[in-house]
């Protein structure tokens, strides 16, 4: 089963699978599809994460495809003036990482898939060559886009892509990419060196540069995938597999799973929904923002597993879960380590995830993004839309970035450096059985989201479908409010008032992605519906 953001690339995943392909095999493809016809969320001028578990040697592997940020960029780049100019690390040349993407895929590929590199790839150019009609949220992200991009000639390119002769694209509107479709035949004929060397590269720091960037073809040839261990938690007699730093997404919900063990509320117990479940995980989750603003970076090997052991510490858990209470909240400053940051900005989000379990047992949860919709507003001519990855990081102490968080000085924009990550790919086990594969997108959202989907698969006994399609909640400890969705119900939001949330309706959403294998062996997918998004199946 694959389960992805968009019904046409989870498809493809199955088609791949169904022709000899296994799980890597369709992630890549659906990957790849992904960034074909959603542009404004993931594409092969970014980057991401996978975990790959591969059955017959009971391992998981993980790999770390994020960009990197050039040789040359540091925080004086985003001044102007001496003065911190925000912008710069969200639109242009400066905002663009060294994208990871294609070299991720391929050595996925390379080392677990079943078929060849070129016939992966296919696909996604037969989908950019042919067309396909512009999915309902990419007509959204475009109407957000277009009122709010500058007239300014370095983005004339996305203009023409996403709003050709002026007139924005609509759902349904036919959506070719005929540069986009050369680019990856070229990558699928010659391999990712044809990414990263030569005329595509030529083409990617003549674009950055063009837009008032610093990236050279010295950073993009030098592009390397990191492979890491992955985190493990415990969690219901489960094992969870998760990623580590640079991802803050694994460790913090690693972290709100153990508090809320520790906590010795019966979650299980509280009506699904209600607001009394509802408060204590918003609870929970402060706790664990908290600690990801004031120590969370990209770090050493060596400073990322220490944090990781200070966060997950048991008897830190245990201190941290008896300020859990049922009907009150904390005061704000006795959340998770002491510290203060500034209020937020408004958040936004271009990412895609998906989730692949294969007829053997091989899983893959995979998470790629390009960051802001539609990323930096740059797209070279051979189609490829750029990230603005760089403002991940925290180009000023004490800025926050576009979601609103504020990072630690250990996530400080450096050259070569990853940043700091929100995406949350998990696989859950039953001894050496993939029993569950969750993801998601929307920023810091992937966080909460991912979690609340494994509470309500493991927890309370949802299916996939139930999980995704439940109404969600998000605190991130910074700004002090509880954003919930328009579908909560009134009583459930004047329960949480009454036990001293501060609550605000919002309309930002995660989309979140998840498979769950039953015990009898049955597989259930769902795709989040909030992105109009759908599974697929081999037959």
């Amino acid at each position: 089963m694959v389960a992805s953001a968009n019904p046409i690339a989870s498809q493809v995943g199955a088609t791949i699978m169904a022709r000899g392909g296994n799980a890597v095999d369709a992630a890549a493809a659906t990957a790849l599809a992904l960034g074909v016809v959603e542009p404004a969320s993931s594409g092969i001028g970014g980057g991401g994460f996978a975990l790959v578990y591969v059955a017959a040697e009971h391992k998981v592997y993980v790999y770390d495809f994020r960009e990197t940020a050039p040789a040359a960029l540091g925080p004086s780049n985003f001044l102007v003036d001496g003065k911190l100019d925000p912008m710069r690390s969200r639109l242009g040349g400066l905002a663009v990482g060294v994208p990871g993407e294609v070299a991720g895929l391929a050595q996925l590929v390379a080392r677990h898939g079943a078929l060849s590199w070129r016939r992966d790839v296919q696909p996604s150019v037969a989908l950019a060559r042919d067309g396909v009609p512009t999915p309902w949220f990419v007509a959204l992200a475009i109407g957000k886009v277009v009122a709010r991009l500058p007239e300014d000639p370095r983005f004339t390119t996305l203009r023409a892509l996403i709003a050709p002769g002026g007139t924005p694209r609509a759902a349904g509107d036919e959506l070719v990419r005929a540069e986009l479709a050369a680019t990856l035949e070229a990558i699928a004929m010659r391999g990712p060196r044809a990414f990263y060397q030569g005329a595509l590269a030529d083409d990617l720091v003549a674009t950055v540069a063009a837009g008032g960037g610093v990236m050279t073809a010295a950073d993009l040839a030098g592009y390397k995938v990191a492979e890491r261990e992955p985190l493990w938690g415990e969690w219901r007699g489960m094992k969870l597999a998760t990623m580590p730093l640079p991802s803050s997404g694994g460790v913090v919900i690693l972290e709100m799973l153990g508090i809320l063990d520790r906590s010795g509320i019966d979650l299980a117990s509280l009506p699904f929904g209600g607001s009394a479940a509802l408060h204590v995980i918003a609870e929970v989750m402060k706790h664990a923002f908290a600690d990801r603003a004031r120590l969370l970076g990209d770090s050493d090997p060596a400073t990322a597993a220490s944090l990781t052991t200070k966060l997950l510490d048991p008897a830190r858990l245990a201190r941290l879960a008896k300020r859990v209470a049922l009907d009150a909240v904390q005061p704000h400053d006795s959340y998770g380590e002491t510290g203060v940051a500034p209020k937020a900005v408004r958040p936004d989000g271009g990412t895609s995830h998906l989730c692949v379990i294969d007829e053997a047992g091989n899983a893959v949860s995979l998470t790629t993004t390009v960051n802001g919709y539609f990323g930096s507003g740059l797209v070279t001519r051979g189609g490829v839309v750029l990230n603005n990855q760089i403002d991940d990081f925290q180009i000023a102490p004490g800025a926050p970035n576009m979601f609103g968080l504020v990072q630690s000085d250990l996530n400080l924009v450096a050259p070569g450096k990853r940043p700091l990550s929100s995406m949350s790919p998990t696989l859950v086990f039953e001894g050496d059985r993939v029993v569950g594969c969750v993801g998601g997108a929307g920023g810091p959202m992937i966080i909460s989201g991912t979690f609340q989907v494994l509470l309500d698969m493991f927890v309370w006994g949802q299916d996939p479908r139930a999980a995704v399609s439940a109404p969600r909640i998000h605190h991130q400890w910074l700004p002090d409010r509880l954003a919930v969705e328009p579908e909560l119900a009134p009583d459930v939001g004047a329960g949480l008032k009454a036990r001293g949330q501060t609550v605000e309706v919002s309309d930002t959403r995660s989309a979140i992605q998840a498979i769950r294998v039953r015990p009898d062996g049955v597989r259930e997918a769902a795709s989040d519906p909030r992105h109009a998004a759908a599974p697929a199946a081999v037959p």
